[in-house]
């Protein structure tokens, strides 16, 4: 009777060691995609960790974890309140020191995140991936399995990233465009940014087809 209630325990313990170490490596850091498209429309694509993000964020009454938080429906909608006032007042955007014009940031509602929040704790508590091809064969967990080589495959950061957010504004029109300011608060800890200026057209073909031309800066 013991064994089944530590084998749980265990396993939760697992998780959140690994949630832990996931921070630890920095496998959590916050990924930021900007895009500026026909010269004038910028956007802003945010990819966080949501337990990253409770961890760093402090309020008054914050419990104690993410489990505690989704069992406290007035304690989720703090939390929420907290979050879309990160990115919607506390990340900032400016061209030449000027905030974006009709500027729209998007977040998840307060039924979303508690989805999602559910889904983190429900990794944390999934079994080993060689116990689970192991109850598909019809195999008991507590047979030997030594012999089988564990799988330590490295996580990706796109998989600790479980919230993404999306900012999109215009340029000023009175801005030079001469600089792009972009503050990022402590909460989103390390950011890794990536800015990129798409450029389209289209090419009418000839008798020979079309071609595209581009001079590459080196």
């Amino acid at each position: 009777m013991m064994k089944k209630h530590i084998l749980p325990l265990l396993a939760l313990c697992a998780g959140l060691i690994s949630m832990t170490g996931a921070s630890a490596h920095g496998l959590n850091m916050t990924s930021a995609n900007i895009t500026l498209r026909q010269h004038n429309h910028l956007s802003l694509s945010v990819s966080t960790s949501l337990t990253a993000l409770f961890q760093r964020l402090e309020w008054q009454g914050k419990p104690a974890s993410i489990a505690h938080l989704v069992a406290d429906e007035a304690k989720l909608a703090e939390f929420h309140r907290q979050l879309v006032q990160v990115f919607a007042e506390q990340l900032t955007v400016a061209i030449d020191g000027q905030p974006l014009e009709s500027r729209q940031t998007r977040a998840p509602s307060q039924a979303q995140l508690r989805q999602r929040l559910e889904e983190e704790i429900a990794e944390a508590l999934l079994p080993p991936a060689h116990t689970a091809v192991h109850a598909a064969h019809g195999q008991a967990p507590h047979e030997d399995m030594s012999h089988e080589p564990l799988s330590h495959e490295p996580l990706s950061h796109e998989e600790y990233q479980t919230l993404v957010i999306h900012i999109d504004g215009f340029m000023p029109r009175a801005a030079k465009a001469e600089m792009l300011n972009v503050h990022f608060p402590p909460a989103l800890g390390p950011v890794l940014t990536n800015y990129s200026e798409p450029r389209s057209q289209t090419l009418t073909p000839g008798a020979d087809g079309s071609s595209l031309k581009i001079g590459l800066k080196h």
